[in-house]
């Protein structure tokens, strides 16, 4: 089968999988992947094998540049310790201790190969365990950490990655050169970003703003694809183009219709979805494949390594975090004017530790491996490289991501959102009483708006600030009203939809009328959200 023809039947399986994770309430990467490994079984179904050269520019622009459009310059500021060591060191120290130990334990397999398969399996994947910690009550910095550090290890490690592809070439490297060349390619590549996303600030900004179609979305797709490919073409980092474009497009967000803003998301969250629900089916899938091509080797020797393997990449995030926790507190402490950050407790430590899934980035690079060297002989050890990226994801994923949902209860970790609830309360009631203030203050001798219109919004206002007293101003459980009005809600605008139904079915309202209402009543729905 081709791939226009596996792909459709991989997305059915993402689908049902997501579909059935929902109905037990496991994440969904969990059971995408196990999905995966029980088709990869069966006998006569067809796998899909992703060309190596189109991997990286196929997944990682759309991934990384979502993930960079999620993330403040405040983020970065305020985790720049947890970035410098977590993003940046352990990724080095993980690369050259798996590289190390596994020349040293894998007979015949040259240190550059093995600094290869360390550079592969390094970065984390904050994808995986936020959609477990999302589902509890987990203090927000965690995640966000979590997120950011995410982000940045992915670039470290693709250029540790080629470093070490360069290694395998040519047989050594000078790192000083080496270091030099990162440091050149990783500035050319944000350079990169940087004046793409400039630009395409200044198309949307000139001429996309009042855009009745998608236009400023798709510009948003093209910039993610556009600086990733350009930067590779010319040989600096499109990783860090791709970061630095998704980190300045935050810039535009304000200069388009909040429509346009609203789709944008919902575009780029399904765009995400689909990416990694077919990555996680294709893990699955892919084991088997791998498990026959290092059939060569005795099964004794393949736990051996996979063990060694995933305990180390597990032992040293955790000494590492835990390192980096005392460390950064105890030099704040020493600080006269201490940067705004939260400490993590000895508990979070241990969640922060336990929560470096592999996903994504991992088996994209993995698979990205040339098959054949410049010289035509085939590159050492390619299919135990993949093999030992697929048991570090499976692992992880598995085995960390059944267990932590347990650990976070064991440690009692989890804590009331109440604070950033009222925070979030308290913020958007204060500028819903200066919208108030500032609607009286328009000077209606410029005709910027009639009485009328006034006195519309007015109410939209007084609505809103009825919905906090409701909703905020009693002694009920925050959750349980907003859940209970949208329920309510819910059942009242469905009668609605019903009887606009009806209306049509009678010939009462014309299918034109019938679009446009049928539209009102989503919105409404969708719009009483901001008020739980």
């Amino acid at each position: 089968m081709t791939a226009f023809e596996i792909i459709p039947f991989i997305l059915f399986l993402v689908v049902i999988g997501t579909a059935i994770a929902e109905r037990i309430n496991v994440p969904y990467p969990l059971v995408l992947v196990v999905t995966g490994l029980i088709v990869g079984f069966i006998p006569g179904i067809p796998n899909w094998h992703p060309p190596s050269d189109l991997v990286l520019p196929l997944f990682l622009p759309p991934i990384l540049f979502a993930a960079a459009r999620l993330i403040s310059w405040e983020d970065i500021q305020n985790n720049k310790s947890e970035i410098s060591s977590l993003s940046i060191l352990l990724v080095i120290a993980s690369t050259i201790v798996i590289g190390v130990i596994l020349a040293w334990i894998v007979p015949g397999m040259p240190l550059s190969a093995s600094l290869v398969l360390g550079a592969i399996i390094s970065p984390t994947d904050a994808i995986a365990s936020t959609s477990i910690l999302n589902r509890m009550r987990i203090p927000k910095h965690i995640i966000r950490s979590l997120e950011v550090e995410s982000l940045f290890n992915d670039a470290v490690s693709i250029v540790l990655y080629n470093m070490g592809l360069m290694f395998v070439f040519m047989g050594a490297i000078n790192l000083l050169h080496a270091g030099e060349s990162m440091l050149i390619v990783g500035l050319g590549g944000i350079a990169v970003g940087l004046m793409f996303s400039y630009f395409t600030s200044l198309i949307v900004k000139e001429f996309l703003t009042e855009s009745e179609n998608e236009l400023p979305i798709i510009m948003s797709v093209i910039l993610a694809y556009v600086s990733y490919l350009f930067a590779d073409r010319i040989g600096v980092s499109g990783v860090l183009a791709v970061v630095a474009a998704g980190l300045f497009h935050k810039r535009t967000e304000k200069t388009i219709k909040a429509r346009t803003r609203l789709s944008e998301k919902s575009v780029w969250d399904t765009l995400i979805f689909f990416l990694n629900g077919l990555i996680f089916i294709v893990i699955g899938m892919q084991f088997p494949n791998f498990l026959g091509k290092v059939n060569y080797l005795p099964i004794g020797q393949l736990i051996l390594f996979s063990t060694i393997t995933v305990l180390s990449l597990i032992l040293l995030r955790f000494i590492w975090v835990l390192a980096t926790n005392l460390l950064v507190n105890s030099l704040s402490r020493l600080r006269k004017h201490p940067t705004k950050r939260y400490v993590f407790s000895w508990r979070e430590v241990l969640i922060s530790s336990w929560s470096g899934m592999r996903g994504l980035v991992s088996l994209a690079l993995a698979l990205a491996l040339p098959i054949m060297l410049p010289d035509t002989t085939p590159f050492p050890y390619r299919d135990l490289i993949i093999f030992l990226t697929i048991i570090a994801i499976l692992f992880t994923l598995l085995v960390q991501g059944l267990t932590l949902p347990y650990l976070v209860k064991l440690l009692k970790s989890e804590k009331s959102d109440a604070a950033f609830i009222k925070e979030s309360s308290k913020i958007y009631r204060r500028l819903t009483k200066e919208a108030i203030q500032h609607i009286d203050q328009l000077d209606a001798g410029e005709h910027i708006c009639s009485e009328n219109a006034k006195k519309l919004v007015n109410n939209y206002y007084a609505n809103r600030l009825l919905q906090f007293k409701v909703t905020y101003e009693t002694e009920c459980d925050t959750h349980e009203v907003g859940h209970e009005a949208e329920a309510l809600l819910s059942k009242i605008l469905n009668y609605e939809r019903n009887r606009l139904h009806e209306m049509r079915s009678h010939g009462e309202v014309s299918e034109e009328v019938y679009i446009r209402i049928l539209s009102k009543i989503d919105r409404d729905e969708v719009g009483f959200a901001s008020y739980k």
